[in-house]
Order: C-alpha cells, then structure tokens, then sequence
C-alpha cells in the first residue's frame, strides 16, 4: 500500500521520532511510505534507514497547508494519509478525495489535540490513541467507538548495553526547564538528595534559559550537575546506558517515548504516582517506581531505593521496555489497522472537490499575557505539582 505519514515538521520531538519508526517498519514490511513535512527544510530526521521523505516546503506558520496538502496528494496518490499532531491540515479532511484512508492519530491528552477526530469523525476511516490514557479523554464522545483504536508507541532501540553493572548512581532528566516536566521538582529533589548524601550525578537534557540556568548554579553540589542542552537522541541513549534512574515527573504524560528509551537502556523510571502514559509503561515496584504527588521526600527516598535495588530493577525495566515497546510490536498495531482499512468501503465526504480555506492559526488567550507576567505564572504553577497536575490540560489555551 502507499502510505504518507504526515509531520508537522522534523522536530517534532516524540512525533517525529515514531514517525520514524513506523517508516522504518512499514518500509520493511513492503508497503511504499513517504514521511512527509509540513515545514522544511529537512535536516533533522536522526535515522540510519533510507527512508522516502518529502516537504510541502512550506513557512511558519503555514496557513497554506489544506490546498498544498491536496496538491501533493494529486501528484502523489495515495492509499492512507496518517495525520500526526499536524493541525495545520485538520481543515482539509472533509476535502480529502475518497479515494485516500484518512487516520487521525492523537499524541496527547489535551482537547486541542483530539477535539479535530471527534468534529470530523465521519469523514475519518480510523483514529489512533497513543495510550489507553489519551483514549480515555474522547473515546465516550465519539459516536461510533469502535473506529478508535490504541496503538502504544515504539522505539528502534540501540544494541543492549553489554553490562547493567557496575553502573554509577547517577539520574538522568529529559525535562529541560518546563514546569510541566517537572524542572522545579528536580531542584528540590537535588536539595533533598543532598540531605541524604546522594553520591550520584544528574544529567539533565533539555534548553535551559540564563535565568533559570541561575536557580541550578545555586543548588549544593552543582559540580555534579551536568548540562546538555538540546542534543542529539544517540546522547542520551549513550548516558541513559550508564545511569541508573530516569526522573519522570511530568504532569502530563500521554505516552512517555522519552521513559520507554531510557529503560530500553537500564534505567529505572521514578515518577509521580499519577494518571499518565507512565503508569502503562512501568509497573510499580517491578520496572519503575512511584511516589505521591508533590512529596519530595518521598520521592527521593525511592530515588535511593531504585539504586540500591538497581540489580534487579534495572534488567526489569529494559526487559519491560524492549518486549513490549519496540518498533516490531508498535508496527503490528498499525498493520492490524491496514489490514482492516484495506476491507472498508470508500467514505464519501461531503465537500470533496470544494477548495479549503487555508489555515487559521488558533488565537492562544494565554499568549495574550505580557510575557513576564506568563513567566511568573509559569513559575509559581511549576512549584505546586497538584496545582500543575490539576490545569495540565489547559495547555494550548
């Protein structure tokens, strides 16, 4: 079948990296798929397959999205066009040709992220929910349920690191500086750490502003904090083989690709005890380990546990992550799903043959806010983990 995977742009982070994968599967497994872009250029795609990509070159913000994706379509028919987090293209659903199987896939639980598979329901042949977490927001809105379906998310996983031990008790966090992530929570659990005479590092990945730089300069043993920054996926697959723990404190979590690859690499996830994609990963107390929201000491008491126990939790994890998350599993997912859009009849959708209107960026009321006020709201909302948990999904207002 020809199929096009359809991207916002190639860095698209988690996305983007799935993307990948399902390319590199469905390539092997004889269907003909192009990754496609909505922004170019093309530049970051971090892949050792020759994979068929493509752009419809456009610039942010990309209002002409609808009618070049048709263009495109017109001079490369396809079988399935998969939509991925790319709201540039919602619009041009109902003018897709019959002819095209179109499946919305769902990489998050906010509403802005599946309100579009709920509206155009009809004009979709399937919708795809990364975890049975984001399922659970619109699955009871949608009017014909069994059109979703959950397909866990995959990763092409490096060569099994050649010894769990001896490993350092060191950390690794994905999180940068995003409240969300859990940044503030990591600068208290350092402090509280200290108090315990934790001897380990903490790797810490992710963009980091000069201000907030200013708050890591000031912790207790900063000379074993190291700094990353934006880096590439083979750096932090290389560092996870040698750390121990992988602190996942997000709010909001609809999978979790940054956790499956960290423990396809021996690290034990410690994360707060909360509804996300984590608690379908990790099983509590066997491959990962939960603390009550907002209880820092707690969680840096199961800090210390998941290194002192690391010889029996860390073959968990990676076993965990590599039988049930790679890319072979995540692919017979999808390749269940072609199998049954290869049986159903064309849709006839009602404004085929119409020209769309072309994109309309969202006016976010939360941009609206001068910028230093919605830095303060950020911070004071990233030092209450309930309060984070409780507004997670207001995110895009």
């Amino acid at each position: 079948m020809k199929l096009c995977w359809l991207i916002p742009s190639d860095r698209g982070g988690g996305v983007t990296s799935v993307a990948v994968s399902v390319s590199q599967q469905a390539t092997s497994s004889q269907h003909e798929l192009t990754l496609l872009t909505v922004i170019a250029p093309l530049e970051n795609l971090d892949t050792n397959h020759k994979l068929k990509c493509d752009s419809l070159q456009l610039k942010r913000p990309a209002r002409e999205t609808p009618i070049a994706l048709l263009e495109w379509l017109q001079t490369h028919p396809q079988n399935v066009l998969f939509l991925n987090g790319c709201e540039q293209a919602d619009a041009v659903i109902p003018y897709l040709p019959n002819a095209v199987k179109c499946v919305y896939v769902v990489h998050d639980t906010a509403p802005q992220y599946w309100l579009t598979a709920v509206r155009e329901e009809e004009n979709l042949e399937a919708i795809v929910a990364v975890s049975d977490t984001v399922a659970r927001q619109f699955r009871h809105r949608l009017k014909t349920p069994e059109k979703l379906w959950v397909i866990l998310n995959g990763c092409v996983f490096p060569d099994r690191p050649t010894s769990l031990e001896p490993r350092p008790d060191d950390l690794i966090f994905l999180g940068g500086e995003k409240p969300i992530k859990g940044s503030f929570d990591v600068l208290e659990l350092w402090q509280q750490l200290a108090k315990q005479k934790f001897r380990g590092k903490l790797h810490w990945f992710g963009q980091i502003s000069t201000q907030f730089r200013a708050k890591i300069d000031r912790l207790p043993h900063r000379d074993r904090i190291h700094l990353y920054d934006r880096t590439s996926r083979q750096r932090i697959f290389e560092t996870a083989a040698t750390a121990k723990i992988i602190l996942m404190l997000s709010r909001v979590e609809p999978f979790g690709m940054a956790t499956i690859e960290a423990m396809g690499m021996g690290c034990v996830p410690v994360a707060w005890d909360i509804e996300t994609g984590t608690r379908e990963i990790a099983t509590a107390n066997e491959s990962g380990l939960f603390a009550p929201l907002g209880d820092t000491a707690a969680l840096a008491d199961l800090v210390s546990l998941g290194c002192r126990n690391y010889p029996t939790l860390g073959p968990a994890a990676m076993e965990r992550a590599r039988s049930h998350f790679d890319s072979t599993t995540m692919w017979q997912g999808y390749e269940s799903l072609l199998k049954k859009l290869d049986r159903l009849p064309p849709l006839t959708r009602n404004r085929v043959g119409e020209s769309p209107q072309p994109y309309q960026p969202p006016q976010r009321q939360y941009q609206k806010i001068p910028a230093p006020i919605r830095a303060a709201i950020r911070q004071f909302v990233g030092r209450y983990p309930r309060l984070g948990y409780w507004v997670r999904d207001f995110r895009g207002l």
